[in-house]
């Protein structure tokens, strides 16, 4: 009985305490890294996205394969 009414003042400090360790675990990293606060850019148009290149493959015969769908790869090995 005793334990049910000092549970929830216990839990209370608790996370008051565990929040003000954050804070600073937080505040140390800041300072570490020397990154400050990012500032928001004001609105640009955006333009249209280009398409992404595909990544080289770094295999022997990679040039061989290069710009062809993994399924019909497979379908030759098969």
């Amino acid at each position: 009985m005793a334990r049910e009414q000092v549970m929830p003042d216990v839990q209370k400090q608790l996370t008051k305490e565990v929040d003000e360790m954050i804070k600073q675990e937080l505040d140390n990293m800041r300072a570490l890294s020397g990154v400050k606060a990012k500032k928001k850019k004001k609105g640009k148009k955006k333009k249209g996205k280009k398409g992404k290149k595909a990544k080289k493959i770094k295999l022997p015969g990679g040039k061989l394969i290069f710009g062809i769908p993994d399924y019909d790869i497979l379908k030759e090995l098969i």
